[in-house]
């Protein structure tokens, strides 16, 4: 009973927060807001080398990943944006998510809260590091491999002959089109997200994290922890928290000195995001994306993976 709970406070919460994305990108169609917003998104636009609807989807982010992702996979349904640029935003968006979500709401406050403050603050470092390096992997490979695009925020755009004639406009009408349009999208999205869902609960309870722990567990061993450190994988898989509080409690028995509670959580981390890729991150690509979804999810994942283990080794070889 508790699991079924459990999966439909998810269903709930992703659900809502899909919607929420697919329905402010709608509405956002039907307004002048492209043109008021242009002085934010043309430096990130000229940056980036990625049209304003990447950006826009980078920009919604901040405020949840699946509101992002929901409107970034409404662009590319409706052929705004192509599957290359689809990807490099992907690839992008961590970082976004990682300084508006995790950082200031979840992971900082909780690190340092547990952690300490100097332990906290460096792991919840190298953690923003880790998602600039890969924002910039996407936005060199965009500006190196995509056509330069122009970026117009003068007064001559199509429909627009004076300063004047930027106006933002809300109406019902607005809202109520928009709405209307995001439902054709909702459609489709929704009863993947519900499959999906049940199709990876039903997976775990069969065994996948008992494979998933057995692969990742020798990594311990390589890194000459001691055998107590592998609590920490167990506890990442119910949550971050639960690993940090079994780090703090390692240090105070006097298990894992301060570096090797660092290297700890780095490979807690990796252990964490392949949790969140198996049981969230690729049924919600899916379910957005359709097929194309798998290609998004392995690209994503093999470009953290890389980038989180390169940052282990810069660890050991930094303070060991």
């Amino acid at each position: 009973m508790g699991d079924i709970l459990n999966i439909l406070h998810y269903l709930i919460q992703i659900l809502f927060l899909s919607s929420v994305g697919i329905i402010i990108a709608g509405i956002i169609e039907e307004t002048n807001i492209f043109f008021i917003i242009k002085k934010i998104t043309k430096p990130l636009c000229l940056i980036s080398n990625l049209p304003e609807e990447c950006v826009l989807s980078l920009l919604g982010n901040f405020i949840n990943p699946t509101v992002g992702k929901s409107m970034l996979a409404k662009y590319y349904k409706e052929n705004k944006i192509n599957s290359k640029e689809t990807i490099i935003t992907t690839i992008i968006s961590p970082l976004p998510t990682i300084l508006g979500e995790s950082i200031f709401r979840i992971i900082l406050p909780l690190a340092v809260a547990i952690l300490g403050v100097k332990l906290g603050v460096i792991y919840v470092s190298i953690i923003v590091i880790s998602g600039f390096l890969q924002a910039l992997i996407g936005i060199l490979y965009a500006n190196l491999f995509f056509e330069r695009k122009a970026v117009k925020i003068n007064n001559n755009d199509d429909n627009y002959n004076s300063k004047t004639d930027i106006k933002l406009h809300l109406t019902v009408n607005d809202i109520i089109n928009g709405f209307k349009k995001s439902l054709k999208i909702l459609k489709k999205i929704i009863p993947m997200i519900i499959i999906f869902t049940f199709l990876m609960d039903i997976l775990i309870k069969l065994g996948l994290m008992d494979v998933i722990g057995y692969i990742f567990t020798p990594i311990f061993k390589i890194f000459n922890l001691p055998g107590d450190a592998i609590t920490v994988l167990i506890a990442n898989i119910i949550h971050s928290s639960a690993g940090y509080a079994t780090v703090d409690m390692l240090i105070k028995n006097g298990i894992l000195n301060e570096k090797q509670a660092l290297l700890t959580l780095l490979i807690g981390n990796i252990i964490t995001t392949t949790m969140l890729y198996l049981k969230y991150t690729f049924g919600n690509y899916i379910a957005l994306f359709g097929k194309f979804g798998i290609k998004l999810t392995i690209i994503n994942y093999s470009v953290s993976l890389i980038i989180k283990i390169l940052l282990i080794a810069c660890v050991m070889l930094l303070m060991f």
